[in-house]
């Protein structure tokens, strides 16, 4: 009997490493070094101060590919298949990938090889694939083998037949691909199984295909993402007994102290050598200011799921704002927001006025069917009632929230006040914003519900509240609904409210937003908003 092929222990990293040499593996380190040393004599830098430059790598990307590489099957093939890379954004992952796609095509030994970049949506593989291509662009050997094509997104190499493609889940079936090699960028983003599972047998007629997945943790423990974190991190620790997966998961634990530079590390290995680590903290101090910025934080920087349902504000922040006003609105142009509920239920109205040097005042009404106040109470928490005989609310007529009432009242406070303008979502406000214009005489403004009618005034409100250039006058209800709130971000880092994920009442905070929504934008009857001549600071 043959004798089996030691291996460096240094290669031997748990117990499925020790099961695969039972099996007849070995780990052969020229084939890993020979990876490595083509990157770094044939791929530049792509972007940033380095663009052109040699690109060198850093020791956990060299430690992946000479695990990824350097292990065989008894027969001189990979053993590995699969292969997962979750890991930090800014720690280089995507340029590491990128040339790796570039080795694949030209040097793995493969013939007619087919490389598959596959993302989300069309905008994710193109960072790949344009890193790729500034490669080729940068380095004359590639340049002079290989063809860019733009316009189909596809490096070729038409000596070897070989080629690279970028894929979208936005784009309609990728059957019949005889893939070599299958990069999945940013997995977390796959919603849905359709991508990953179209390409689960690409490689079947292949000897040695291969699988990679790279990306930062996603919002929520569920998706192909969350399934290929928790089959490497079973595999790494000897539960999960297949040799054919490689698992590398850089992240820090909910439980570790996150002021801890070590913390920091676990999930940034490239921290202190193209991260500079004040840069890092201050983002995390920044961060740490309100808690939507924190949950961005964590997961992206440091690789915890947050879920994606945490508070809008911070402890004791809202509470530094509870001033009263600085001076009256009367005679003062303001702006106001209107909160509309089912007929049921609560309804607000935010006034706000001042200016974005000196800071914003505010003032919320709230207004509740008396007929329907024992059950509110009741559902809600809040003692309506002796909130009522303080003045907090105003209780209006029957079991439905008389809409003409607030009407009424909204013209009243016009006369005292200056409204420039007037905010609501026409799903619920259509019939009374068109009295208030046409019947009153009011400036108004139908306000959509979504991220990009709401992230810049969200952000705007946010900004003054946390500079404490905001002066809410510590009403109990509106104090209420600032604890309730959560803010959700989309993909792109715009940010709302939303009343689904914060569970209790947040219509005061609601309104607020409806508010700076029309302050930002210019006003009815000619008028200017606020923000013509400074602009909008954007957090």
């Amino acid at each position: 009997m043959a004798k089996a092929k030691s291996v460096p222990a240094k290669w031997i990293r748990g117990p499925v490493d020790r099961l695969a040499i039972a099996q007849g593996c070995y780990f052969d380190e020229d084939a890993g070094l020979d990876v490595i040393e083509f990157v770094e004599d044939f791929c530049r830098q792509c972007e940033g101060r380095w663009a052109g430059e040699p690109l060198k790598l850093l020791d956990w990307q060299k430690d992946f590919l000479m695990r990824l590489f350097g292990w065989k099957q008894a027969d001189g093939l990979r053993r590995y298949r699969t292969a997962y890379l979750e890991v930090a954004k800014k720690n280089g992952k995507s340029t590491l990938v990128s040339a790796l796609c570039l080795y694949l095509l030209l040097a793995d030994g493969e013939g007619g090889p087919q490389v598959h970049i596959n993302a989300f949506d069309r905008d994710q593989a193109d960072i790949v694939y344009k890193a790729a291509a500034k490669m080729v662009q940068f380095s004359e050997d590639l340049s002079d083998r290989l063809q860019v094509i733009d316009s189909k997104k596809r490096i070729v190499d038409p000596d070897g037949g070989g080629v690279i493609r970028a894929n979208s889940a936005e784009v309609p079936s990728k059957d019949g691909a005889n893939a070599s090699a299958i990069i999945f960028d940013e997995l977390h983003r796959q919603k849905t199984r359709e991508m990953w599972d179209i390409f689960k047998y690409a490689g079947a007629a292949r000897d040695q295909p291969l699988k990679i997945s790279i990306t930062t943790a996603g919002e929520d423990e569920s998706g192909v993402w969350h399934e290929q974190r928790e089959k490497s991190e079973q595999v790494n620790a000897g539960t999960r007994k297949d040799i054919t997966h490689l698992g590398v998961v850089y992240r820090a634990l909910p439980t570790d102290n996150l002021d801890d530079e070590e913390t920091w590390k676990k999930a940034n290995p490239s921290l202190g050598i193209t991260i500079k680590v004040e840069d890092f903290r201050t983002e995390y101090e920044d961060a740490k200011l309100n808690p939507s910025d924190l949950a961005t934080f964590l997961r992206l920087r440091l690789n915890i799921i947050t879920r994606g349902d945490q508070k809008f504000l911070g402890p004791g922040v809202w509470e530094a704002c509870n001033a009263p006003p600085d001076y009256p609105c009367d005679d003062e142009p303001c702006w106001v927001g209107i909160d509309l509920s089912q007929i049921t239920d609560l309804t607000a109205a935010a006034k706000i006025w001042g200016n974005s040097f000196d800071g914003w005042n505010a003032e919320v009404k709230f207004w509740l069917p008396e007929d329907n106040i024992v059950e509110l109470e009741r559902e809600h928490g809040q003692p309506y009632r002796m909130l009522a005989e303080q003045g907090w609310i105003e209780l209006t007529p029957g079991n439905v929230v008389d809409y003409d009432w607030i009407r009424k009242a909204l013209v009243a406070d016009s006369r005292r006040c200056r409204f420039v303008a007037i905010g609501a979502d026409p799903y619920q406000a259509t019939d009374l914003l068109a009295k208030l214009e046409q019947h009153d005489g009011l400036p108004v403004k139908e306000v959509r519900q979504g991220f990009v009618s709401l992230s810049a005034p969200t952000k705007e409100l946010l900004r003054f509240i946390l500079s404490k250039k905001f002066r809410h006058g510590d009403n109990p209800i509106l104090n209420w609904h600032a604890a309730n709130a959560v803010a959700e971000r989309d993909s792109v880092d715009n940010i709302k409210l939303s009343k689904k994920k914060s569970r209790l009442k947040i219509d005061g905070m609601a309104a607020l937003v409806n508010a700076f929504v029309v302050a930002l934008d210019p006003a009815e009857d000619g008028g200017d908003s606020v923000y013509n001549e400074r602009g909008v600071l954007i957090l």
